[in-house]
């Protein structure tokens, strides 16, 4: 069995619909391309059967890659030892590991965390040990980063390494913590390509906002895909009895948002998830939160109440996210909403549209499009604003379950949500997930540099 990258082109957005719904097709990223006629296009992960059946169907396929042969060269760049086992006490000796030019391992994303909290000149930083180990026995942390004990402050909140193969998120957020702590420890400001930030903002989120920042939600999924299947998305719940081969289950789709998509969503809807075990990509779980993973991201909301902003950071779609998921947004009709019975059955389709006010919707987008200029300024990448909702819903992500919460208990904070989609899409040479190191290099200072200006925004 081969497994491709492939770019599959259909003539109308039901024909791609149809590679979720009547298919199976593994579709990259949730979101279409229009093509300069009047197809479209989309990132898939196929085998060699499929090619055929697609094709007969009257796709148009084009291979990009065998996933598995550019996988083991991007898996060559790798830390090979926990390069955070010396201390790093300067920016200086900081760019000597960073110009080692490899992806961190697991390991030395939760030594990164343990380092900036433990040096003796980082006061305003905390460890958070996370309750619940995951199925290989691992330990996961959170950090804390922020200076006094207002009543009033501003919590944010950013995760990353939820899909196993997107190696870069946890990056993303290790560089973010040292570039900031660094930069608020000397008072200095921070310069990313061509955006700056000045000593006075970096000040600012630190003595203004809580950030907090859980980097690697998923070690047991980051670990094999980085040591064996380079594709691999979800984390490692052992197999079911007499289910050998179907281990795992989709951390982004196991919240409690819609979770049993079965009952909710109209059967044609496309909805990409799965209630199969054995489904490599997409599986719910057995209940909602039923993963140690899912269970630690939900219990710094549950933990630290002041938490009012949200973003998971993931690969490859060069977009940033807002709610809903589930269905296009509207701002008129209140009762039809996702926790409203009578339209059970009828979501995913055009008569059904997620209710979100209007304050709130403006709020998203505006942040939303500030970090896109900010990132854009690095070095010209041009990231999409748009849904959650665009080529096919989803159940039970992060971000839809996060701002779901104060809807469903009224006493819980208003969480804003993203999630960011890092990568170089339009690149079909490179395997966009994890993309060779010289060009992560580049992603990170960019994804960086539009964190920095959404705590900026939110002050």
């Amino acid at each position: 069995m081969t497994r491709y990258h492939v770019t599959i082109s259909g003539n109308n957005r039901d024909m791609m619909l149809d590679l979720v719904r009547k298919h199976k097709i593994n579709i990259f990223g949730n979101s279409v391309e229009k093509t300069t006629g009047e197809g479209y296009d989309v990132d898939g992960l196929v085998e060699d059967k499929d090619i055929n059946t697609l094709e007969k169907e009257g796709y148009k396929v084009r291979i990009n890659h065998d996933i598995d042969e550019v996988g083991k060269k991007r898996q060559q760049e790798i830390g090979k030892q926990n390069r955070y086992a010396k201390t790093f006490e300067t920016e200086a000796d900081r760019s000597i590991r960073e110009k080692e030019g490899t992806y961190l391992n697991i390991d030395e994303v939760e030594s990164a965390l343990k380092q900036v909290t433990s040096a003796p000149t980082s006061a305003f930083t905390e460890l958070i040990p996370l309750p619940n180990r995951t199925w290989e026995d691992r330990q996961t942390n959170a950090i804390k980063m922020g200076k006094g004990s207002e009543s009033n402050r501003i919590g944010v909140y950013f995760i990353g390494g939820v899909h196993a193969r997107e190696w870069g998120s946890p990056d993303i957020l290790i560089n973010f913590i040292e570039k900031v702590s660094q930069a608020y420890q000397t008072n200095t400001g921070l310069n990313f390509g061509e955006k700056s930030f000045s000593a006075a903002q970096i000040q600012d989120i630190i003595n203004r906002l809580d950030i907090f920042i859980f980097p690697q939600v998923n070690p047991d999924g980051r670990y094999y895909s980085m040591t064996s299947d380079v594709a691999w998305r979800k984390n490692r719940r052992p197999a079911s009895s007499g289910q050998s081969n179907c281990i795992g289950v989709d951390i982004n789709r196991n919240y409690n948002f819609l979770w049993k998509y079965p009952e909710y969503f109209n059967p044609n809807a496309g909805v990409q998830s799965s209630t199969d075990p054995c489904d490599y990509q997409v599986y719910i779980g057995p209940e909602p939160a039923s993963e140690p993973e899912t269970k630690n991201v939900i219990w710094m909301m549950d933990h630290y109440k002041h938490i009012s902003f949200f973003i998971d950071v993931h690969s490859y779609g060069e977009d940033i996210l807002y709610n809903w998921g589930d269905a296009h947004d509207q701002t008129k009709n209140p009762d039809m909403n996702f926790q409203n019975s009578e339209y059970d059955g009828t979501r995913g389709d055009d008569s059904y549209k997620e209710y979100i006010p209007k304050d709130d919707e403006s709020k998203e987008i505006a942040l939303a499009n500030s970090m896109a200029s900010a990132i854009q300024a690095v070095r010209g990448r041009k990231y999409t604003v748009e849904e959650g909702y665009s080529l096919y819903p989803t159940s039970g992500t992060s971000d839809d379950y996060a701002f779901s919460r104060h809807f469903v208990k009224h006493n819980d904070k208003k969480i804003l949500s993203y999630v960011i989609e890092w990568g170089e899409k339009k690149n079909k040479s490179i395997l966009q997930f994890h993309p060779p190191y010289s060009e992560m290099k580049k992603i990170i200072e960019e994804v960086t540099a539009g964190l920095v200006q959404f705590c900026i925004d939110i002050l």
